[in-house]
């Protein structure tokens, strides 16, 4: 894949939980997980209308250069991109040819409630 396309930079980060070693009081956060190169676009009505068919909320995708650690994006991460929170739906889906070239993360609108914890 060609890197001129991936012009955004764009942020995931995973829940993650601490503990701490003298009081045990468990923290959780959202962390930076790892910073990549992408192309975020919306949807197009046609395609947001299919995804509403199968009762997705998708209405973005984000396509990544494929890499060792963007293959261990899941689900249960988050996308940071232009002051906005996005939710991965469902795991990423890796290019038809090789599945070695790009990533492709459908993503739906974030939740307010993640603005405050970070």
């Amino acid at each position: 894949m060609r890197a001129g396309p991936l012009r955004h930079r764009i942020r995931i980060e995973a829940f993650t939980e601490t503990q701490d070693k003298t009081t045990g009081r468990i923290t959780q956060a959202w962390t930076e997980f790892c910073t990549v190169w992408g192309k975020h676009e919306a949807l197009s009505t046609r395609d947001q209308l299919q995804a509403q068919a199968i009762d997705s909320k998708m209405t973005a995708r984000c396509r990544i250069r494929y890499s060792s650690k963007a293959s261990q994006i899941d689900s249960t991460m988050r996308l940071y991109f232009r002051d906005k929170y996005w939710k991965i739906d469902g795991d990423p889906v890796p290019d038809n040819e090789s599945g070695l070239e790009w990533l492709t993360l459908n993503l739906a609108e974030g939740e307010s409630e993640w603005h405050q914890s970070s």
